[in-house]
């Protein structure tokens, strides 16, 4: 009711305002100016004495008492207040470790009931008693870390009243990144026993698992494994636990190799959750080898802890699979070979490799003259089992890095990379193809009959003939059929400017045979001198071709040339029997002269050494010039050592019982093995000049050199370093005790009347000490 008088007032002084204003209307005398504005003026002040009431009244209703006001003011921020309100354990410390306020349910966990605990750290606690002292002084530690780490933590404890808690640590900084608050949140025994069923529930479906799951450290040690994957290896679990992945990873990889665990699994770079998978091969604890899909996810175990949970999967299907879809479409289905599609797919990479190392790709394209006409005479399996065996015979002389291939019927096509320099390229080729020919013309034993075909070949050379894979083969294939022009059973260069290349390598086999007789090869020696006496005590042999030209010229052929064609055309038999007859006949000639030459080296290729008359030989030639034979030294390489041992051990005794030295050529460089100097009577081994020539600079060839003297001296063998040129390579050979030099540093190879010379100035020094000695 008293809320309805002022407003029943209000009302009033507005209608009376209104009547008022109608009267002065209608009656015009009445002066209305005045008395309605001093109406106006005590309903405005009527209104607002009114608004003031109420708004008074509306903040007197609203407010709180003040004792109530008080305190939420003071406990607006308050740790005490989010305490409280926090629904798990929680513990606030300051940046010094000092207790602010703690949940009852954490003080009972700790044994700190009813204790004044603010302002205090974990130690000043800890004095009380029947507290958990030890959780206390743990957690001033774990606070430490986490302070340190400067991200949250988590630590398993059990408390004093037997109640397990997840603690976790959360540091708090304030806006100038410094320490302020030390927030602590557990979790009690009910949650992390639901936790712990849930985990071991997992664990129990992983050890189940039909999926071979394994866990590895980050150095690749498995540390448990469930039952598929002990299935899966042959391992049973405690076995593998503990051992290195490795174990059960081959040496080689499926597709590509697994990482170094130190390399691929970094601790810093390693992030929870990062996946990699690997095609891997396996090895079965029985010994059989299958390929499989490892994948790893990292997860992060600790502080400074990362492990792997790894899954292996058997993919023998999946690969047999693709093996077979692969070899169908890209080999030929009859003879296995590679197909059209997949030859030019190898030919642009080929391209791509020579154009990148500047080699030479060579195309050559081979057809079978009169396969038709067997085709024909014999039928059509007759003719597959021709191309079977034409197929197998071309596999068989390539190498493997060359590509194979059929191209159509009768067609097929040989790719391979050559040498930088272009001639010998040229030369190469032009040996296989001759060697095709020799063997694709031998009998071919088809349906119980022998079958002779010839082929022509048609050869292309990359870049001169081509840069792309289609022009190279059609080029070839144009080649080709220039040799069918000119009488099958023949090769041909797509060029005739490589034919003349291939037509100076003919000459030069018959001009070799000749040679002899034009007295065009002569005999050089390479003076060889005592390490430390610098005193002259033999020669190695070398041999030099002088040819004469059309213009009347003498020219000197390299002998990197002229042996490789005398090696390829066995004349190198007949050039080293004249090479060893010379070499003695002047040798003695010397020794008849009074002028002594103590040993004279001659080397023998693989090819003279593997002759059945090679003994025969040496003994004729000591015998027609009279050399004693400890006069002379025989030079072998490593390459002469491999094949059938018992011949080869014989064959040297036997020159070791006539008396002849044996040298092991250029050791290190070839097939090098300890048993040959084992089994093999050698007397000295040569240290190549590649070893020999940064050894001063480079400490492997330094290495290298020194392992070598050093070994051979343990087996009573001598040691020369050919290709000696410096005054410091002459010192530190002759100071480990290597026993001879060669090389430019004493004396070019000089020839036959140089030598003469050499030997006449060195006569009275020969088996003398020289008054100049190294010093060491």
């Amino acid at each position: 009711m008293k809320y309805k008088i002022p407003l029943f007032l209000a009302i009033a002084l507005v209608l009376a305002d209104i009547f008022y204003a109608l009267a002065a209307h209608y009656w015009q005398r009445l002066d209305y100016g005045l008395p309605l504005l001093a109406i106006n003026g005590l309903f405005g002040f009527y209104t607002a004495a009114l608004h003031g009431l109420a708004e008074k009244r509306f903040q007197s209703t609203t407010k709180l008492p003040l004792p109530v006001a008080t305190e939420v003011s003071s406990l607006q921020f308050s740790d005490q207040m989010l305490v409280r309100h926090f629904s798990d354990l929680l513990c606030l410390k300051d940046k010094d470790g000092r207790w602010l306020a703690a949940s009852d349910d954490y003080l009972a966990g700790l044994g700190l009931e009813g204790t004044d605990y603010f302002g205090k750290t974990d130690f000043e606690l800890a004095q009380k008693a029947d507290c958990d002292v030890s959780a206390l002084k743990n957690g001033a530690a774990e606070d430490k870390k986490c302070w340190e780490r400067g991200e949250p933590t988590r630590t398993l404890r059990h408390s004093s009243s037997e109640l397990a808690l997840e603690e976790t640590r959360t540091p708090v900084f304030d806006l100038a990144q410094k320490p302020f608050r030390m927030v602590i949140t557990g979790r009690p025994a009910s949650e992390f026993d639901k936790n712990r069923t849930r985990l071991e529930w997992l664990e129990r479906a992983l050890h189940g698992s039909h999926i071979a799951y394994a866990q590895i450290d980050r150095h690749f040690r498995l540390l448990d494994s469930n039952l598929a994957f002990s299935e899966l290896t042959g391992y049973p679990p405690d076995e593998l636990a503990g051992k290195s992945l490795a174990l059960i990873i081959g040496d080689s990889a499926a597709d590509d190799s697994l990482p170094s665990p130190e390399n691929s699994f970094n601790l810093d770079q390693a992030e929870h959750g990062n996946r990699s998978v690997w095609t891997v091969e396996c090895r079965h604890k029985q010994g059989h080898r299958f390929p499989a899909r490892l994948e790893t996810t990292a997860i992060r175990a600790g502080e400074n802890e990362i492990r792997y949970f790894a899954g292996l999967t058997d993919i023998s299907e999946q690969k047999r699979l693709e093996n077979q879809l692969k070899l169908i479409s890209h080999h030929d289905d009859l003879t296995g070979l590679t197909n059209r599609p997949l030859f030019f797919e190898r030919l642009e990479q080929f391209l791509s490799t020579s154009g990148r190392y500047q080699l030479h790709a060579v195309v050559l394209y081979i057809n079978l003259d009169r396969f038709k006409a067997v085709n024909e005479s014999m039928g059509h399996a007759a003719g597959d089992e021709l191309l079977k065996q034409a197929g197998k015979r071309l596999s068989e002389i390539t190498r493997k890095s060359d590509v194979v291939a059929r191209l159509s019927g009768d067609e097929f096509a040989v790719l391979l990379l050559n040498d930088k320099d272009r001639d010998r390229a040229i030369y190469a080729v032009s040996m296989i193809a001759k060697k095709i020919i020799r063997y694709l013309s031998e009998a071919f034993h088809i349906q119980s009959k022998e079958i002779f075909i010839s082929v022509s070949i048609g050869i292309a050379i990359f870049p001169e003939d081509g840069t792309r894979p289609e022009t190279l083969l059609k080029n070839a294939d144009t080649a080709m059929k220039e040799a069918k022009q000119t009488g099958r059973n023949n090769y041909q260069f797509y060029r005739k400017e490589y034919t003349a290349a291939t037509e100076d390598r003919l000459s030069m086999e018959m001009n070799l045979r000749r040679a002899i007789a034009k007295n065009e090869l002569q005999l050089y020696y390479q003076p060889q001198y005592l390490a430390k006496e610098r005193q002259l005590c033999g020669a190695e042999v070398l041999i030099r071709w002088f040819q004469p030209t059309l213009s009347g010229e003498i020219k000197m052929v390299p002998p990197n040339l002229f042996i490789p064609v005398a090696e390829e055309s066995g004349l190198i038999v007949e050039i080293g029997k004249w090479i060893l007859r010379t070499a003695c006949e002047q040798s003695k000639s010397w020794q008849d002269e009074g002028i002594f030459l103590p040993r004279t080296a001659v080397n023998i290729s693989a090819r003279q050494f593997t002759d059945p008359d090679f003994l025969q030989i040496v003994e004729e030639a000591l015998h027609d010039s009279g050399l004693a034979p400890e006069y002379l030294e025989l030079e072998i390489t490593e390459s002469t050592l491999v094949g059938d041992v018992k011949r080869i051990e014989l064959q040297l005794k036997r020159l070791k019982k006539m008396g002849i030295h044996i040298a092991l050529d250029d050791f290190g460089t070839g097939y090098s093995s300890l048993s040959y100097l084992k089994n093999f009577p050698v007397d000295i081994l040569k240290i190549d000049q590649s070893f020999v020539r940064e050894m001063t600079h480079d400490s492997r060839d330094a290495n290298i050199a020194r392992a070598i003297i050093e070994m051979g001296h343990s087996l009573g063998q001598q040691i020369v370093a050919e290709g000696v040129e410096t005054e410091d390579q002459l010192r530190y050979l002759a100071n480990r005790e290597c026993d001879i030099i060669q090389g430019y540093f004493f004396s070019p190879p000089l020839p036959n009347y140089k030598m003469t010379d050499l030997l006449r100035q060195q006569k009275d020094n020969i088996g003398k000490m020289e008054m100049k000695c190294l010093i060491s």
